[in-house]
C-alpha cells in the first residue's frame, strides 16, 4: 500500500505543477444525494439501481451524487489501495437493516460503475463523493484511521485531556494537516478521475470535526510558525473546554484563520488534480449553511471580499476564503423554517431559514461560484406540503437544488412532489 501510495503521490507532485483550467460547465438544476449505508440494499445491485434512477430521472434529477468514498474511510469502486465497502463489518440495525456488508456484499460488484452506466443511459450526471477527511467509524471501531492510528485528529477534552477521534463522535476524522493525509485523499481523487467517467468531484467533510480539533504536537508546531512566536499555554489559548463546553482562547481568530488555511491549502490541492486530469469535470463542495457558526469547522466557505456576518474575521481568514475554487458550492439550508419571517418569530436568526440562508449563501459566495441550496428532507417527515413549499422556495433563490437524501425521497414515497 506504501509503495502505491508514493508513486500517486509522485504522480500528484506532476500534476499540482500544471496550472488549473476553467470548467465551462453549469451548476445542476436538481440533485440526488445517494448515501451508501442508508441505500446499500437499493445500490448494491444493478436492478435497484436502474430502478431508482428510472425513478429519479422521470421526476426531473439532473444529478446524482452517489459516495465514492464513504465517511468511514470505505470506497465504493474497485481501488488499489482503499478499502472496499465489501470487507466493512459494520452492520446496520434499524431500517433499512442489513448484516455486516463483509456477509453479503457481491464481490464482483462495483458500485460506482454500475451507477454511473445506470445514469447516463437515462442522460443523468453523476458527480462522485469524496467524504475527504471523515477515516472511521468509531462504534465499531473500523475504517482507515484504524490502521493508520497517527493520522487521527487529537481533541482537546475536559475530563481526559488530549484523546483521538476514534474516541470522540460517531465519525473518526483525520487530521487534515497532515501532508500523508492530504496525499492519500487525492490519491483517492486520482484514482476515481482516472478510471472512472465521473461528470463532476464533490469533496464532503472538507473540515475539522469541530472546534476541539486538531491539537496535537503537529498542529501545535505548524500554527506555531504560522504565528511566528510560541503559544505560551497549549491548547487553552486557542480553544478551553470547560465542564464539556467550549469557549473561544486568547487567539481563538488566529486558530480559526490558521485552520482554514489548511482547509484552503488541500481545496487548492484538490482543484488542481481534477483541472489538470479531467477539465470537463465539474469540481464542487458540500458546506454546512450555518456560516456564522461554521468556523467551528475551520472553514470560509466565502468569497475572499464578501460582507461577513461574523466580527472578528482578519485578514488572514478573509485570504482562507475558498467559494472561488468551486464550480458549486452545495449550502446545507437544514432548517424546519421556510422564510426569514417564521425565524424570526421563533427567536431565530434570519439565516436560520430556507429563505435567509439562500440569502446569506448568494451574499457570502459574490458571484465567485455558484451556490446550491440543501434540504434534509427527514425535517419534513409527515409534511409534504411543507417540503413542497420549501422546495418552491429554494428553487426561486438559489442556482440548484441538492436534496438528502434518495433513502428519504424512496421511504416517504415523494418523487411526484420533486417536479416544478
Amino acid at each position: 500500500m506504501h509503495v502505491r501510495l508514493a508513486a500517486l503521490a509522485a504522480g500528484i507532485g506532476v500534476v499540482l505543477a500544471v496550472p488549473p483550467a476553467a470548467f465551462g460547465g453549469a451548476a445542476p438544476q436538481l440533485v440526488l444525494w445517494m448515501e451508501p449505508s442508508a441505500n446499500l440494499p437499493t445500490l448494491s445491485t444493478r436492478a435497484g439501481v436502474a430502478a431508482a434512477l428510472d425513478r429519479a430521472k422521470a421526476a426531473g434529477v439532473t444529478v446524482v451524487i452517489p459516495e465514492a468514498k464513504t465517511a468511514w474511510g470505505f470506497v465504493t469502486y474497485r481501488s488499489e489501495f482503499a478499502p472496499s465497502i465489501g470487507s466493512s463489518t459494520i452492520s446496520r440495525p434499524y431500517p433499512p437493516e442489513y448484516a455486516a456488508p463483509a456477509t453479503w456484499y457481491p464481490a464482483d460488484y462495483d458500485m460506482l460503475q454500475v451507477i454511473i452506466e445506470e445514469a447516463h443511459a437515462r442522460g443523468l450526471q453523476v458527480h462522485a463523493a469524496v467524504n475527504v477527511f471523515g477515516e472511521g467509524y468509531n462504534p465499531a471501531q473500523v475504517g482507515t484511521l484504524f490502521a493508520h492510528p497517527s493520522w487521527q485528529a487529537q481533541h482537546a477534552s475536559f475530563v481526559l485531556g488530549v484523546v483521538p477521534s476514534s474516541q470522540v463522535g460517531q465519525i473518526a476524522f483525520a487530521n487534515p494537516a497532515l501532508q500523508e493525509v492530504q496525499l492519500y485523499e487525492l490519491a483517492i481523487i486520482g484514482e476515481i478521475l482516472q478510471h472512472y467517467a465521473v461528470d463532476g468531484i464533490v469533496l464532503d467533510r472538507l473540515r475539522y470535526p469541530d472546534i476541539t480539533a486538531d491539537v496535537s504536537d503537529d498542529s501545535r508546531q505548524r500554527f506555531e510558525q504560522w504565528l511566528g512566536h510560541p503559544v505560551a499555554h497549549w491548547p487553552d489559548d486557542v480553544v478551553q473546554v470547560e465542564d464539556y463546553r467550549t469557549l473561544p482562547g486568547p487567539l481563538s481568530p488566529q486558530w480559526a484563520a490558521w485552520r482554514a488555511s489548511i482547509i484552503q491549502k488541500f481545496t487548492y490541492a484538490a482543484s488542481v488534480v481534477v483541472r489538470r486530469m479531467r477539465p470537463d469535470v465539474a469540481f464542487a463542495a458540500y458546506v454546512g449553511g450555518w456560516y456564522p457558526l461554521y468556523w467551528n469547522e475551520g472553514v470560509n466557505w466565502a468569497a475572499p471580499d464578501a460582507p461577513l456576518p461574523i466580527s472578528w474575521a482578519t485578514p488572514q481568514w478573509r485570504e482562507a476564503a475558498i467559494a472561488p475554487y468551486f464550480d458549486y458550492l452545495m449550502v446545507g439550508l437544514y432548517y424546519p423554517e421556510i422564510s426569514w419571517v417564521d425565524a424570526v418569530r421563533e427567536h431565530l436568526p434570519v439565516w436560520a431559514s430556507i429563505e435567509g440562508g439562500a440569502y446569506m449563501a448568494r451574499t457570502l459566495t459574490a458571484g465567485a461560484t455558484t451556490p446550491v441550496g440543501s434540504l434534509l428532507l427527514p425535517m419534513y417527515e409527515g409534511q409534504p406540503e411543507v417540503f413542497r413549499a420549501a422546495l418552491r422556495s429554494l428553487r426561486r433563490q438559489s442556482g440548484g437544488v441538492m436534496l438528502f437524501d434518495l433513502v428519504f425521497v424512496e421511504r416517504y414515497g415523494w418523487w411526484d412532489l420533486l417536479r416544478p
